[in-house]
């Protein structure tokens, strides 16, 4: 059973996947002890300014309240007050008497002075009264009265002093507070130096003064409380103070224990920041936050930094998706251009790349392909000059089994009437035939069996010009007969040389083919000393066979062994031609050849380590030869 195709991840998806899990972890790690860290530090901040608020708004209230003990302190130092409060001990006092103690005691209580407006602009004492022992009575106020209010406050205020008497008659001395008809009436003893009873004094309270001055914490902290009662912890006043109350009374070992500082307490199953503070005149306050409002301060001053990794992690996301796309598209770009040249595109090309790899990698494919598309094209090339070559071999073709049977009938007739030297000729050129015909599957043979191919044309052609033509083959090693070359290319070069070089000449003529090493290189020297080719390269008129056999020697050579080797000839008219054919040593048979370093290598065919110039014919693709420099050998 054959398994699952694995599948395949991109790079870019895995750099994208890697990179954002890494920036992504670490963000967040980072953000989120930051985070934390500015949660602590703030959530100590906010609640240090609870607490500030909270010991600031008592302090307010002390203030105020601090107006009472101040006319507790001007009673007691008024002479008038205190003389006149003590002969009403012992009886009533005269007209002239209450005079003087009414002016004595509204200078002393001073009702309209700035500190019983406090910062609220509202009075915290309305009236304030003084009730001698036998029942004489002064009085002042902060507004004007009509005398039927007067008389009203007057009945008030004395039955306010009855409950007073009664109460510490049966309690003992001390601060009372009562609430009539929506104020609150505090009432105290006067003592002389001795510490004798002389008096009562009775304060009306505003409420609605002590209500503005913790308005501010109702407004800053909605579901903030606020209690003010006695020391009895009786209730005097206060706002959303019922949860609390319900809960003050199991509390109290925990406000002896918070007496000068904030603490939690749970209030009605919600937390709340509280502040209990002792007040003159035996009151006390107790005031709370709750502890949400810490909370969403808190949210709300950690909010922005949240906001803030937000954006800077989406910002950094972005980015490096951008930086990832872009390091990536050469990726993308060759896994394209690959799939092109797996299709067949071998023209393909790679752009320039910044990287200095990427720039390596587009250098090397892009010569890679061109090598490829190179190597493609010359092997085509090769098929195709080597089906030309075969198909003009095959064209001269004419029944071979016929005409070998002809060439062998005649050698034997010959053979047969003694004649033996017409019996070589036939021999030679069946021979010869043979090799052109029957081994024409074979691209290469060995140099050995070349020169003999050569040697079996000029023994013909000997017979053919008699004593104008002489002929001598050379080989400066034994060795280089086992070299392989391309099959019939001297033996082409050589009928160049008899047919349009000596044919044409007046006289006799002489053709000399020398194998030698040089540089490394094989070099084959077809030397012949006929009519030679002038500066336009042409030899004769009617000489389209010579151009295409030079021609194909040529480029078949530079397609088996490279662009460096191939054939070279030196000519000059009327001083003959050598024509050269370079190939690279130890190339076997199958073209392929060490780096000999003979690539390019040239010379004169007189002497082969001189370079020359003059009078040299390169030969192209197209069948044409072109002399370069002066004629001259």
């Amino acid at each position: 059973m054959r398994g699952k195709k694995r599948k395949r991840y991109s790079i870019r998806g895995k750099m994208i996947t890697v990179n954002m899990g890494i920036m992504l972890g670490a963000l967040l790690l980072c953000g989120g002890i930051f985070v934390f860290s500015v949660f602590f530090i703030v959530s100590d901040y906010i609640h240090h300014d609870m607490d500030f608020f909270l010991t600031t708004t008592a302090d307010s209230m002390d203030s105020g309240l601090s107006y009472l003990e101040q006319v507790i302190y001007a009673l007691r130092d008024s002479e008038t007050v205190m003389e006149v409060m003590d002969k009403s001990r012992h009886g009533r006092l005269t007209g002239e008497e209450c005079k003087a103690l009414e002016a004595a005691f509204s200078r002393a209580v001073d009702i309209s002075s700035p500190d019983n407006l406090g910062n609220v602009q509202t009075p915290l004492v309305l009236e304030a009264s003084l009730f001698g022992r036998q029942g004489d009575f002064v009085s002042t106020g902060y507004y004007a009265m009509p005398t039927s209010e007067k008389e009203a406050g007057a009945k008030v205020f004395r039955e306010v002093c009855l409950a007073y008497e009664k109460e510490e008659a049966e309690e003992g001395a001390g601060y009372s507070y009562q609430e009539k008809e929506g104020f609150l009436y505090l009432a105290f003893p006067l003592y002389n130096s001795l510490m004798d009873k002389t008096g009562t004094v009775l304060f009306k309270l505003n409420k609605e003064a002590l209500d503005k001055r913790m308005e501010e914490l109702a407004e800053s902290y909605p579901g903030s409380f606020w209690v003010l009662c006695d020391r009895k912890e009786k209730l005097l006043d206060g706002g959303n103070q019922e949860a609390f109350w319900n809960t003050a009374g199991t509390k109290r070992e925990t406000f002896e224990e918070y007496r000068y500082e904030p603490f939690r307490m749970d209030v009605g199953g919600k937390d709340y920041r509280v502040y209990r503070k002792l007040l003159p005149m035996e009151l006390q306050v107790f005031l709370g936050i709750p502890e949400n409002h810490a909370m969403r301060l808190m949210y709300s001053s950690v909010r922005i930094y949240v906001l803030l990794i937000a954006v800077v992690t989406g910002c950094g996301c972005l980015f490096l998706l951008v930086l990832i796309y872009r390091l990536t598209r050469p990726i993308e770009e060759i896994t394209h251009k690959l799939q092109a040249v797996r299709e067949g595109e071998f023209e393909t090309k790679l752009p320039s790349y910044d990287s200095r790899e990427f720039h390596e990698i587009s250098k090397v494919f892009n010569e890679m392909t061109a090598y490829v598309n190179n190597l493609i094209k010359e092997v085509y090339e090769k098929q195709i000059s080597i089906k030309e070559m075969e198909l003009k071999f095959l064209q001269t073709q004419m029944n071979p089994h016929f005409m070998f049977n002809v060439l062998n009938t005649l050698s034997l007739q010959a053979k047969m009437d003694g004649n033996e030297e017409l019996f070589r000729m036939i021999s030679t050129f069946s021979k010869l035939i043979q090799a052109k015909i029957y081994r024409s599957g074979e691209e290469k043979v060995t140099l050995g069996q070349e020169l003999s191919y050569v040697e079996y044309y000029l023994y013909l052609q000997s017979y053919r010009f008699g004593e104008r033509l002489s002929y001598e083959i050379t080989v400066s090693e034994d060795k280089l007969k086992e070299q392989y070359i391309p099959k019939l290319c001297i033996q082409l070069l050589v009928e160049n040389a008899v047919v349009h070089g000596l044919e044409p000449k007046v006289g006799n003529g002489f053709v000399q083919v020398k194998v030698y090493r040089q540089e490394g290189c094989i070099c084959i020297d077809t030397v012949d000393d006929g009519v030679g080719f002038g500066m336009d390269g042409e030899a004769a008129k009617d000489n389209a066979h010579n151009h295409v056999g030079l021609s194909n020697v040529h480029h078949m050579i530079q397609l088996m062994y490279g662009e460096a080797y191939g054939v070279t000839v030196f000519s000059s008219p009327g001083r003959g031609s050598t024509v050269r054919i370079r190939i690279p040593e130890n190339a076997g048979a199958s073209g392929k050849a060490e780096d000999s370093g003979c690539a390019g290598a040239s010379g004169n065919p007189d002497n082969p380590g001189k370079r020359e110039e003059e009078g040299r014919i390169k030969v192209s693709g197209k069948g044409e030869r072109h002399v370069q420099g002066n004629a001259g050998r």
